[in-house]
């Protein structure tokens, strides 16, 4: 039986004011395991029916999607949204949040995203922590409290934040793989890229960009992770005197096998020159310039 600390644990503080930053994207509250919400482990049951529904729930997006592509798109939506919290946390006030699945209790939500006066349909998932267990540093004022592991600096932070999300990550790869066929390394790339990702993400929002890229490469090409690929990174281009950074992906979503998918701008399949051409013109519409020839 998991014993739940009270909400106004450290954790929980942090998470509150990365939930008033930006819910959507930093989104990971602390709540009880209610109605319409399971526990992050029974996923990693043999049969288990949640992993079913999330995977037909993917599928459902696109007519005739093949179970690969369900399975990677199921891989990437998981560790953009259930890990987006924990790097928030990290990059903002230096606290790693336990990832165990037996920690964290999920939901599968359809939601509408707008984005450059587009609209669509999608699907998330939805993370709370269960307890306010995490690591934090020798000067934070959680030190000594209940639940809190003390580590000696940030580097021993985030190496224990990544440890933990590949413990999470590997037994839920295999049951992806065994209901899917889509293939581990596969997996771990795109873990990789919705990682460095949200890295890229968080620094932009705490104003902070160089750190976070930093920190970034650092978690996803650490000696040994299975996350460590030559692809995913991160890019910065120039537009009529405007910059941009970019991820640069390792991995591939298999976008392009459903209805009239394409290659992702930044898929790992599209040439280099031809990701940069289209991430120029990308910044010539956000700056309203010159596209570049």
């Amino acid at each position: 039986m998991m014993v739940t600390q009270p909400a106004t644990a450290p954790l929980f503080d942090t998470m509150a004011r990365l939930n008033a930053l930006d819910a959507d994207l930093l989104g990971a509250a602390p709540g009880p395991l209610e109605a319409g919400w399971f526990r992050a482990d029974a996923l990693l049951r043999e049969g288990a029916p949640e992993l079913r529904e999330g995977l037909a729930r993917q599928a459902a997006r696109y007519a005739g999607m093949d179970r690969r592509t369900a399975g990677s798109f199921f891989v990437n939506e998981y560790a953009w949204y259930v890990f987006a919290g924990p790097i928030g946390a990290l990059l903002a006030e230096r606290r790693a949040p336990e990832l165990d699945p037996a920690n964290l209790a999920l939901r599968f939500r359809g939601y509408t995203w707008e984005e450059d006066g587009e609209t669509g349909e999608a699907e998330r998932i939805d993370a709370r922590f269960l307890s306010g267990r995490c690591a934090v540093l020798p000067d934070d004022p959680a030190a000594g409290l209940p639940g809190v592991t003390v580590l000696s600096d940030e580097g021993a932070l985030r190496e224990w934040l990544r440890a933990g999300l590949e413990a999470h990550v590997t037994p839920l790869i295999e049951r992806v793989h065994a209901a899917t066929r889509l293939g581990r390394r596969a997996q771990w790339n795109l873990v990789a890229d919705a990682c460095a990702g949200q890295f890229l993400n968080a620094g932009k929002l705490l104003g902070d960009p160089a750190r976070a890229q930093a920190e970034g490469l650092a978690f996803v090409r650490a000696a040994g992770s299975p996350m460590c690929n030559p692809g995913t990174g991160y890019i910065t281009l120039e537009c009529a005197g405007h910059t941009g950074t970019f991820r640069a992906r390792g991995g591939c979503c298999r976008y392009y096998t459903v209805g009239d998918g394409d290659k992702c701008t930044t898929c790992v399949l599209r040439p280099a020159e031809e990701r940069d051409q289209r991430l120029r013109e990308y910044l010539a519409r956000q700056y309203a310039v010159a596209a570049p020839a």
